[in-house]
């Protein structure tokens, strides 16, 4: 490596942090405000001030207690009859089965007459009616509080059916929640050039500094470790780098609100490239120019 550059790494715990670094947080109590900094935490990185010139997320350890339903992405329309009925989802974790029974609830409180079933080889859901002779089905927006992915459906589509019989879900349902996560900052997030497509939410100059797959179930603790270590980011902040945030979104997620953490701990290891204080400060340590001059 250059003389002139070091290497320095910064581990960060949530717990450590003293305030928050943002006030919208997914599915958060908002009368509890002292759990959003657990879930959005500010860190402060002043005691060295490194003049900082690249930057990697080397490794973390992310507890998976995340909502397989979450707030935002939890509503679909149910008609019966030509009447509409927006039917919400209570955010939580499901699996397959659990969620058809919530769904049959859900629908029984609009009209009688439905049945929902899961099925594990087919991963879909199955919407029976018998309850009369008239139109039923689903609407599913395109926008980003739709709940089609959950259920199987496309976005933007309406399902409907005359009479008794059964729709089916047309494609796989994601009830197990997402498979990745992007751990973000809005600090650090537009220093670095790590993109997201045009399609995709915030695609220019995007929180985004890390994109980590899931790779346990509900109730473990996901474990990421960098796959290439040797390539960095270029990192143009320099010594302004004193005040940054963290948060977590769900890959799968359109409106790429902060995750609540439920005020699990979690952390994140970062390597940093910094210009060493003595090849700019000779009060530090004499150059090695300096030196020879002298010898």
């Amino acid at each position: 490596m250059d003389p002139n550059i070091e290497y320095l790494e910064l581990a960060v715990d949530n717990w450590d942090s003293t305030s928050a670094g943002g006030q919208v947080w997914k599915n958060g109590p908002t009368n509890l405000p002292e759990q959003l900094q657990f879930s959005w935490p500010k860190f402060y990185f002043t005691e060295k001030s490194p003049d900082i010139i690249a930057m990697k997320v080397i490794s973390a350890e992310i507890p998976n207690v995340f909502d397989t339903i979450s707030s935002g992405q939890n509503t679909f329309v149910f008609t019966v009859n030509s009447v509409l009925t927006t039917i919400t989802i209570p955010a939580g974790i499901y699996t397959g089965a659990t969620l058809a029974t919530q769904l049959q609830t859900l629908l029984a409180a609009v009209s009688v007459g439905f049945l929902v079933t899961w099925s594990d080889i087919t991963l879909r859901f199955t919407f029976t009616f018998s309850g009369g002779a008239f139109t039923w089905g689903f609407i599913f927006p395109a926008g980003r509080a739709s709940a089609y992915g959950s259920l199987g459906f496309l976005p933007g589509t309406t399902t409907t059916l005359f009479n008794n019989g059964a729709i089916v879900s047309p494609t796989v349902a994601s009830v197990t929640g997402p498979y990745y996560l992007y751990l973000n900052s809005r600090i650090m997030g537009p220093l670095i050039n790590f993109n997201l497509t045009q399609g995709s939410p915030d695609g220019t100059g995007s929180p985004q500094i890390a994109r980590v797959p899931i790779n346990t179930n509900k109730g473990g603790v996901i474990l990421y470790t960098d796959p290439t270590p040797d390539k960095f980011f270029d990192f143009f902040a320099g010594i302004k780098f004193e005040v940054f945030d963290l948060y977590w979104t769900l890959g799968s997620d359109q409106s790429q609100i902060p995750l609540n953490m439920k005020c699990v701990p979690w952390s994140v290891k970062f390597g940093f490239l910094a210009y060493r204080q003595a090849s700019s400060d000779l009060r530090i340590k004499p150059s090695k120019r300096s030196a020879n001059m002298l010898s």
